[in-house]
């Protein structure tokens, strides 16, 4: 696998989608193949018809050439565009929608932290504007635990930051007065790339050297960038093309290199601070406590038994994640123990009585985007579940659907020993009467290879098969469920819909206490 990808950027797109898609692809067939396209500023335009001009693309009816990657909006006009998104963060098959603010790792490894909207003037926020806590919260995703820390590949926002064009030898006139915020996350991240647009201005300042703030001089420089609106009269830049190494992985002769036209740090006063202000609270992050028990009793059951609660569209707001474990709408009754970067839970409404997740403590999509050390230590959890189910003569059967999902759930279903032979038969059987096709997957085939970040898929792991079917319309959302319950399986067909497995809050506390005392002497996590 190649060290670099190959990155298309974007400024604001304003709904001129015909003109952007049919660069990209003349582009992608000329220099190609590019890994995707990161869309800043305004995707959706105020025209009265942009509604129509997007249903061809949102229906699927007209092929989107590149995986793209949008902000959120910065006008209330365009948040209903927003919404009509599943749960992975689709609004188009091919485009997704990267949520408010947060932090996704590509498959070779590049690191691109984002925050969508304007900043607000206070402390809280809404769907088009982002305040210091959510800067904060983006900050301590990238920095958080990290004494090494370097920096992150790519920064994408749509505002300016204040002051960019501050010791630039040749500043443009008129510059927008920018987000004080984003110079301060700037600041924090050291990001290689700052990309924004909004300002119908094209801008790329000479590289600026970020601080020391190691005392070791293993500083970079980082290059500001903002694009022009697609397609736009006076022909200013509006896509650039990039070949990007993840930072963590260039050598460190190629990454400090000095540059002859690099500056200063342009930032000053309250942005070059430990702390976004005097009143910044520091982020509480990976401190649980296993004991209390949720006030978050009314719940609602998904599908396949997983457990979260009620959300309110169009924005993904990760604080307000059912996974992610530092949220306040975790349910810790269920939890059964905690790593480093993964969890497991027992699941709620589930299949059996020993039916769990695997989640990981911060917020990502799917296993196809995980970084290495999340991967490991989710095998390692794979390892020691296999060897308690087979103290229960049970064979673990893992599954995962990355489908209308915003937080990587992979579902842990035991199985009889003498119930796990022509299980690959049964889900292939079952496959083909919903419409579609599992694959076997080849023994040393990488799934992140096979499935992009933001691509759908269904996977599932049995004793000796991997399968796999990447999803391009509708999938049963209780697939792996139904087969497992079926008469030949478990003959639980009554359980296969969840509703039919409600447990009261005092049953489910007994149950997953039950289950971490049989699996302690196996929890790695404990040692």
């Amino acid at each position: 696998m190649s060290n670099k990808d190959r990155v298309l950027v974007c400024g604001d797109v304003n709904g001129k989608f015909k003109t952007l898609f049919a660069r990209v692809e003349n582009i992608n067939k000329k220099n190609g193949p590019f890994s995707y396209v990161l869309c800043v500023g305004n995707f959706f335009g105020s025209s009265d018809s942009i509604g129509k001009e997007w249903e061809p693309y949102s229906s699927g009816r007209k092929n989107v050439p590149v995986p793209m990657y949008v902000l959120g909006g910065n006008n209330e006009k365009h948040i209903k565009y927003f919404t009509e998104t599943d749960d992975s963060g689709q609004i188009a098959p091919n485009v997704t929608y990267l949520g408010k603010r947060g932090v996704i790792k590509t498959v070779t490894g590049l690191r691109i932290a984002y925050v969508s909207g304007v900043e607000q003037n206070g402390c809280s926020s809404d769907n088009i504007r982002f305040s210091m806590g959510d800067v904060t919260h983006v900050r301590d995703m990238c920095v958080g635990g990290q004494p090494s820390y370097i920096g992150v590949d790519f920064l994408l926002t749509s505002s300016w930051p204040k002051d960019i064009t501050r010791l630039d030898p040749k500043p443009i006139d008129n510059a927008p007065p920018g987000s004080p915020l984003l110079s301060w996350l700037s600041v924090q991240l050291k990001p290689r790339y700052h990309v924004c647009g909004l300002e119908g201005l094209y801008y790329e300042r000479p590289p600026y050297r970020n601080l020391d703030t190691r005392g070791d001089n293993s500083v970079h420089c980082s290059r500001f960038i903002a694009l022009a609106p697609v397609g736009n009269k006076e022909n200013k830049k509006w896509l650039l093309a990039l070949s990007v190494s993840p930072i963590d992985k260039m050598k460190t002769t190629e990454l400090y290199q000095p540059t002859t036209d690099q500056t200063a740090i342009p930032y000053c006063g309250s942005a070059l601070s430990a702390r976004c202000n005097d009143s910044d609270e520091p982020t509480a992050q990976y401190f649980y406590d296993m004991s209390s028990t949720s006030p978050h009793t009314g719940t609602k059951r998904r599908h396949d038994g997983s457990y979260k609660k009620s959300r309110e569209k169009p924005v993904f707001d990760q604080d307000k994640c059912w996974f992610c474990l530092a949220s306040p709408e975790v349910e810790k009754h269920l939890v059964i123990s905690v790593g480093t970067e993964v969890y497991l839970a027992l699941a709620k409404g589930g299949l059996v009585n020993d039916h769990l997740l695997i989640l990981t403590v911060g917020h990502y999509q799917s296993t196809s985007c995980l970084p290495e050390n999340i991967s490991d230590e989710i095998e390692q959890f794979k390892t020691v579940l296999r060897k308690y189910y087979s103290s229960k003569n049970k064979v673990p059967i893992f599954f995962e659907r990355n489908y209308k999902t915003s937080h990587l759930q992979i579902q842990v279903v035991p199985v009889p020993n003498d119930k796990t032979n022509g299980l690959v038969i049964k889900f292939q059987e079952q496959a083909e009467m919903e419409g579609f096709e599992l694959q076997e997957l080849p023994k040393n085939a990488v799934l992140e290879q096979i499935a992009p970040p933001g691509t759908p898929y269904f996977y599932v792991e049995l004793p000796s098969f991997r399968l796999f079917h990447r999803v391009t319309k509708n999938f049963p959302i209780q697939f792996g469920r139904e087969v497992l319950a079926s008469e030949s399986v478990l003959d639980m067909e009554d359980r296969a819909d969840w509703r039919s497995c409600k447990m009261s809050l005092e049953d489910e506390t007994r149950n997953c206490q039950l289950f971490r005392k049989n699996f302690e002497p196996f929890d790695f996590t404990l040692s």
